[in-house]
């Protein structure tokens, strides 16, 4: 478009000034000739033209070497080397076009170009204000001077900038639109913004940019309806817009009016049946508001090539449990790992199901399964062992909290895991210290670990730093049975029999109203209760 718009301008002044240097027989011109200026520009013309930069490159290579004061042909070549990325270059050609022809709008704007790309703002802001001065008509001049000064964060300077535009043509509507996004963004009056966005709009009211950052301004300041009303216009101007469409369902939910929300969600499926994201949306409102059948509906639908698929799935299966569906629910899942078995949160969820069930061998052949499939998932390592421990499986259990910390030496449930269960056993006890001193690191404020230190502490025959950690423990997890009832060890073996018999009926209590019971637990702390009331 630049070579189409000057030529007929450049060869005016490329042949007036052959002529004068040459005489008028240089206007007898071979057009078949390769070494014709002419020919030679027309090739480089119709080169860049059709993509071909390299080519276009060359003949105006040829044509600089030959005529080395013409500035139009310095300029071009720094055009074709800033598309091939050869900065350096383009700058060179620029300035020198700008040496041979200091009132050379173009060269100098293109220049400020090459520097606001290499984001060398004050070169950029210095160009595009000579270039102004020379044509103060040109809006595309106005425009990146500001992008120069924005740049520089020189964002009032900017708005005067654009206000100078505006000054030269009020109908700019450009111009408006970067005033309003300087104000919002990094002026932070949306006041001003709102202003701006208004005025684009009484100039082009079908503008559907002006008309979007009006509504998010309005959603920022949490006027939903003022938004609502915005897009819904907004979708008048483009009733085929989704975003736009989407935008309008998501604040009828904002504003808890579901029925309009579920109304607009599913005219947005009817013309666009394929687009899973609005799918799930309306699979997830219909969740909300208890209608769990359309929901499951919907989500059931969204493709497993989709990237909502893993998210649609697992509401899926909460929504077959909470329904009482177990059995459905896990084959669900079953399923879905079929389709994604990298997903670690599908075999998590239906670890869960079976657990709940009282399945543990089924749940730890889930976890077995997800780690094989993901060797490298700390967190379904670390889930293994906990059902391995509870399944009492406590060795393998070990094992795995073992894998875990190869995995991530500062998990500080695996190293509590692994020095508690030393402790518990009365092994390996200056090492089940270490571990877990090494949690504690993680986690300094841990009630559960520093209630493991205190552990291993008894075991190692220190009561009184024991029983000092194991009050700090109380207070950070109150009434949790494990560290009532190793404080009510702690003062059985100082002779304290009555606060001992009290941590431990505290203990019992906490641990009966539990909705899952401790039975290993439980019996210990009621046998420790009848020796106690039996003295």
């Amino acid at each position: 478009m630049i070579r189409r718009r000057l030529f007929l301008i450049f060869l005016a002044i490329f042949f007036a000034a052959c002529a004068a240097k040459t005489g008028p027989q240089v206007t007898r011109i071979d057009l078949d000739a390769d070494d014709d200026p002419y020919y030679q520009f027309l090739r480089a013309d119709l080169h860049a033209l059709a993509g071909e930069t390299k080519k276009s490159t060359v003949e105006l290579e040829k044509l600089v070497e030959q005529y080395p004061d013409m500035a139009f042909f310095h300029y071009l070549l720094a055009v074709n080397y800033g598309q091939s990325r050869r900065v350096a270059q383009a700058i060179a050609e620029c300035r020198r076009a700008i040496e041979l022809n200091p009132e050379f709008v173009d060269a100098i704007a293109f220049l400020g170009e090459l520097y606001l790309a290499q984001q060398l703002f004050d070169d950029a802001i210095r160009s595009f204000t000579r270039a102004i001065r020379l044509d103060p008509t040109r809006e595309d001049l106005y425009l990146m001077l500001a992008r120069a000064q924005i740049g520089r964060k020189e964002y009032r300077p900017a708005v005067t900038t654009l206000k100078r535009l505006l000054a030269v043509n009020p109908d700019a509507v450009v111009a408006h639109l970067y005033i309003g996004s300087i104000a919002e963004q990094h002026l932070k009056n949306t006041s001003q913004a709102l202003a701006s966005y208004r005025a684009a709009l009484a100039i082009d009211p079908n503008n559907a940019g002006a008309s979007n950052a009006i509504a998010q301004i309005y959603l920022q300041r949490k006027q939903p309806q003022k938004a609502l009303a915005t897009y819904r216009e907004l979708a008048r101007i483009e009733p085929d817009n989704v975003a736009v469409q989407l935008r309008i369902a998501l604040i009828y939910y904002e504003i808890k009016d579901y029925d309009r929300a579920i109304e607009a969600f599913s005219q947005i499926i009817e013309r666009n049946p394929e687009a899973d994201k609005i799918r799930y949306y309306l699979g997830i409102l219909y969740e909300s508001v208890d209608r769990n059948e359309q929901a499951l509906i919907e989500l059931q639908q969204v493709p497993a090539n989709s990237s909502y698929f893993q998210e649609a799935r697992l509401h899926i299966a909460a929504l077959l449990r909470k329904s009482g569906r177990i059995d459905a629910a896990i084959a669900s899942l079953a399923e879905a790992i079929e389709v994604r078995p990298k997903t670690v949160e599908f075999y998590e969820f239906l670890a869960a199901l079976h657990e709940e069930q009282k399945d543990y061998p089924a749940a730890i052949a889930v976890l077995d399964q997800g780690v094989k499939a993901n060797p490298t998932s700390e967190r379904t390592f670390y889930l293994l062992g906990i059902l391995l421990e509870r399944a009492h499986e406590r060795d393998r259990a070990l094992k795995v909290m073992h894998r875990v910390l190869e995995l991530n030496a500062q998990n500080a449930g695996a190293l509590n895991y692994i020095g508690y269960t030393y402790a518990e056993r009365g092994e390996q006890l200056e090492e089940a210290q270490a571990y877990i001193e090494r949690a504690l690191q993680v986690r300094p404020n841990d009630g559960y670990i520093i209630d493991s230190l205190a552990w291993v502490r008894l075991q190692r025959g220190d009561v009184d730093g024991a029983l000092e950690l194991l009050i700090k423990a109380n207070a950070l997890v109150p009434n949790e049975p494990t560290v009532l009832f190793h404080l009510g060890e702690v003062y059985r073996l100082k002779g304290e029999n009555a606060r001992a018999l009290g941590s431990y009926r505290r203990a019992l209590k906490a641990g009966e109203k539990r909705a899952e019971q401790d039975e290993e637990e439980l019996g210990r702390i009621r046998a420790r209760i009848e020796e106690l009331e039996q003295r």
